[in-house]
């Protein structure tokens, strides 16, 4: 993969992952050009993240509940969470 290809795939215009990089470099970021690296957020206020210990087919009955209703495991967790607490 030569430099023009990975800037494509990386979102970037041609010359411009170059020019960011100088910029990071020298500490002359532009403002306004910050980049927000990851997932979109999920919600307006800060998010937390939870665990807990299930049984291996609790796990799996739940996954094959999510698909069945075409949500992902942190989809639906999120959901009954919302439901349980009465926030929605």
């Amino acid at each position: 993969m030569d430099a023009k290809e990975a800037e494509r795939l990386m979102g970037f215009a041609p010359g411009e992952l170059e020019e960011t990089a100088r910029a990071y470099e020298t500490d002359c970021w532009p403002a306004g050009r910050t980049v927000r690296l990851g997932r979109p957020p999920i919600s307006k206020e800060p998010t937390a993240v939870i665990s807990g210990r299930v049984e291996v087919s609790v796990l799996e009955a739940f996954d094959e509940k999510a698909r069945k209703c075409g949500q992902t495991r942190a989809e639906r967790l999120r959901a009954l969470l919302a439901a349980d607490v009465g926030v929605a």
